[in-house]
């Protein structure tokens, strides 16, 4: 396909399963491998009439105008894929398929359906091809032969709306057995689901991100509205497969005693209190063996409670991480702050035309 379709497009997003492990154990033979595996996935996208919108690191996202178009070139890469002869280590690819509207600029796409076919790809596994409810309804009735659909039910993708009904694609030439999906579902967690879709905020996700791989605290400030709960959550919801214990939102905005910080965390918990314990020697004595992330929301009219707390339970607990969000940085050594910018808008005085109003956050 030399165009890109338009109206209501088939997304496929694809990913090298531990790419970044294995770029760092064999650079080498990685550099042949991925130019290997870009080659076969053109080939199957081109023959079904995909368009290859870019590449993401060691995946591709590709656009169909239908959905069976799409799952045939699943099958045909991983066939192709499946086959190939790697060396030393087999390259296996997770793929997600997801049918919905985005809006088209510039040879690109922009919009929630991206997003949705991206995180459900970011759930499965190398060698897995997973479908959204809406990509399965356009394909149920014409399967290939031999081809059959495993619904996987409801999960919580990491966007934070709506659950996805998700299938899997099984094919008598293919892996069939995966471990669980890789979605909120499989860790402890109390993120709640959100109204509305995550926009934008790019660069911001991967500047926190960095910033989190490298701190124990991570203050986010900026002015109310900023978004700081927003990018808090998803960061929190991204990052739910690094920590085993789970990642746990403790809502302070409503709180006024700042005596009651450390019990709005035990709560959060479920951590019960002792007879003639402090109750943050509790919580330290039930962090000390744990993974946990905590994010701590709304601390700015709880400033010194918050910083003491904090400290305190990282001094006790290795494996843990806090994410806080305050209109002001907590003050706590080794804290790293990062101020979240205003969401962009267009300029009122010089409005742009209708259609581009969308690439305004």
């Amino acid at each position: 396909m030399s165009t890109p379709p338009s109206g209501t497009v088939t997304f496929l997003f694809t990913d090298i399963e531990g790419s970044t492990r294995l770029w760092q154990q064999q650079p080498d033979a990685m550099r042949a491998a991925v130019a290997r595996h870009d080659a076969l996935l053109r080939r199957a996208i081109e023959a079904h009439n995909g368009f290859i919108v870019k590449t993401t690191g060691d995946g591709v996202l590709a656009a169909f105008a239908t959905a069976p178009a799409a799952l045939d070139a699943c099958l045909a890469a991983q066939r192709a894929l499946l086959a190939e002869p790697w060396e030393p280590t087999p390259i296996r690819v997770r793929m997600g398929v997801h049918t919905g509207t985005a809006e088209q600029r510039d040879g690109d796409y922009f919009g929630p359906a991206l997003n949705r076919a991206a995180r459900l790809m970011a759930a499965g596994h190398g060698g897995q091809v997973l479908l959204s409810l809406a990509a399965q309804e356009l394909v149920r009735d014409q399967l290939p032969p031999q081809v059959a659909l495993r619904d996987l039910g409801e999960r919580r993708l990491k966007d934070l709306i709506r659950p996805e009904r998700v299938f899997q694609v099984l094919a008598p030439d293919l892996p069939q057995d995966f471990p669980p999906l890789k979605t909120l579902d499989a860790r402890p967690n109390n993120l709640p689901v959100q109204l509305t879709s995550f926009v934008g905020r790019e660069r911001e996700m991967q500047a926190i991100k960095a910033a989190l791989a490298k701190t124990r605290l991570l203050t986010l400030t900026g002015s109310g509205g900023a978004g700081k709960t927003r990018l808090a959550l998803q960061v929190a919801a991204d990052r739910v497969d690094d920590f085993a214990h789970g990642v746990w939102l403790v809502e302070l905005a409503a709180l006024s005693d700042a005596r009651l910080v450390p019990q709005a965390v035990a709560t959060v918990l479920d951590v019960q209190e002792e007879a003639r314990r402090p109750l943050v020697e509790t919580l330290a004595a039930y962090l000390k063996e744990r993974e946990l992330l905590i994010v701590l929301d709304n601390c700015e009219h709880l400033v010194e409670a918050c910083a003491r707390l904090a400290d305190t339970l990282l001094r006790a607990a290795p494996g843990l991480k806090i994410v806080a969000t305050s209109r002001e940085g907590l003050n706590v050594a080794g804290e790293t702050v990062y101020r979240v910018p205003s969401l962009t808008v267009p300029d009122p005085r010089h409005l742009p035309l209708l259609g581009a109003l969308t690439q305004y956050e």
